[in-house]
């Protein structure tokens, strides 16, 4: 029987196969073993969202909402109105032309332990209406309230700036603290108080 040639290099020394393709191949299938997963993930059908309720929880704190109004702004921006018409721009503050500012109370209470950081006003959006995107809240009573201590309790207001017709009965706050998200109800809403 013959014996395989064997290759060698210029300096004598015999070429044996390399023995990254082993390494190569499990390399190969992680990768592919990954992209699936993260295909898989991204197609993967989100979980509807919990409905809105009174009282939702965030880790130790609690949140539950009060009353909403429209609050009677005292101007009235219609053609019909006797005098001097003032213009938004001559108003700071004030809603824009065809909005009017809605408050909702709202109460925050950490059940904790330990003083929690919290920002009211950069964690609550308003939805009017499914399907409609997220209003930011334009102020807030809860001031530059930076945490709340353990067992304590903070009442405040958020305002919200829109057009009182895309308010609907099935409008719900998101409440966003550090990454847990919840729905709380809005409303009865208090009749419409513009023009008073």
């Amino acid at each position: 029987m013959a014996a395989i040639p064997r290759l060698r290099n210029r300096s004598g020394s015999v070429l044996r196969p390399p023995h990254t393709l082993p390494a190569l191949c499990a390399l190969a299938a992680a990768l592919l073993a990954s992209a699936i997963v993260l295909v898989l993930g991204f197609t993967r059908p989100q979980a509807p969202a919990a409905p809105p309720a009174p009282v939702a929880n965030a880790g130790e704190l609690r949140a539950e909402t009060g009353e909403a109004t429209w609050l009677g702004m005292d101007h009235n921006m219609s053609p019909t109105a006797s005098g001097y018409q003032m213009p938004p721009a001559m108003m700071p503050g004030m809603p824009a032309t065809g909005e009017d500012r809605l408050s909702v109370a709202v109460t925050v209470e950490n059940t904790g332990g330990r003083t929690v950081p919290i920002d009211p006003g950069a964690e609550f959006t308003l939805h009017a209406a499914p399907g409609q995107p997220g209003k930011q809240v334009y102020g807030t009573t809860f001031g530059a309230l930076p945490r709340l201590g353990p067992h304590s309790v903070v009442n405040g207001v958020l305002f919200f700036d829109l057009p009182p017709a895309d308010l609907t009965p099935a409008a719900w706050l998101d409440w966003n603290h550090q990454g847990t998200v919840a729905r709380l109800t809005v409303g009865p809403v208090s009749p419409h108080a513009h023009g008073k």
